[in-house]
């Protein structure tokens, strides 16, 4: 796009905001040519002030879960109701651990893995309760399974349901390796069994928030993973959360458009040496 249709384009943008919103917008603008640091923009413009909380958004609710047209389903497991972990010990516990037994996973592990990271615990209505907080109660992380060497599943490329608790295998194949390359050539995800992989559909929680969404669905995802890192500590794994990777290739590689579902964490996940 020519620089001056960029111009114009911006400078309706701003025309179109409240006259708060936009007194933070521009502050942000000079703070971004200040500093050398994009981040400032978005930092100021979606501050909250008496006069300037959010605009309203315009975006369509797209539900509270994905649905995908499934190669093969794998029925999990109930998960377990108690660790014998307290939950005080695993959070002195737990640690990032980068190192992986060879041996596979076994189903339960998994499903109480992937259960106590996004399940759902219950129902008020038609309104899902999930094991993690989330603004708004919108629930806008997905869970999906690069699986391996996990006991009785198929290697492949699984989307986690919590609907009904079960994997939808999306491709076959061996993706650690792929997962390992896209995480900037860190070796130790392609050493793990299995690696999990969160997303945040940002339109869930942009047709309530508007544009101070992005700082809520990073909130929800850190949720999420601090949930992996503690079932993992009460059942012995092995886990570490990965933030550096290539966000395009790894959009490519789920099946997702990197901006309505953004890519958040790698997890790779394997019992203990």
């Amino acid at each position: 796009m020519h620089i001056d249709h960029v111009c114009r384009a911006i400078w309706s943008f701003i025309t179109r905001l409240s006259e708060g919103a936009r007194r933070l917008f521009l502050r942000g603008v000079a703070e971004l040519v200040k500093r050398n640091d994009v981040a400032a923009l978005y930092h100021y413009a979606t501050m909250i002030e008496e006069h300037a909380y959010m605009d309203s958004p315009d975006v369509a609710w797209p539900g509270f879960f994905k649905q995908y047209d499934c190669l093969d389903h794998v029925e999990l497991p109930k998960p377990p109701e108690q660790s014998g972990v307290d939950v005080f010990s695993a959070i002195r516990l737990r640690r990032s651990r980068r190192s992986y037994s060879s041996e596979p996973l076994d189903l339960h592990e998994v499903s109480a893995v992937l259960y106590h990271a996004a399940g759902i615990r219950g129902w008020d209505g038609d309104w899902p309760l999930r094991v993690y907080p989330s603004a708004g109660g919108l629930q806008p992380v997905e869970v999906y399974l690069a699986a391996d060497r996990i006991d009785g599943v198929e290697r492949g490329l699984y989307h986690y349901n919590p609907l009904n608790h079960s994997l939808c295998l999306l491709r076959n194949g061996r993706y650690m390796d792929t997962l390992s390359a896209i995480a900037l050539g860190q070796d130790h995800v392609a050493k793990a069994p299995a690696a999990l992989v969160m997303t945040a559909v940002y339109s869930r929680t942009a047709s309530k928030y508007a544009a101070r969404s992005y700082r809520y669905v990073h909130l929800d995802a850190g949720t999420v993973v601090q949930n992996v890192y503690l079932a993992a500590e009460a059942m012995g794994l092995a886990t570490v959360v990965v933030g550096a990777f290539y966000d395009e290739e790894l959009c490519r590689l789920l099946g997702i458009d990197c901006y309505n579902e953004i890519p958040v964490a790698i997890m790779p996940i394997g019992k203990r040496l």
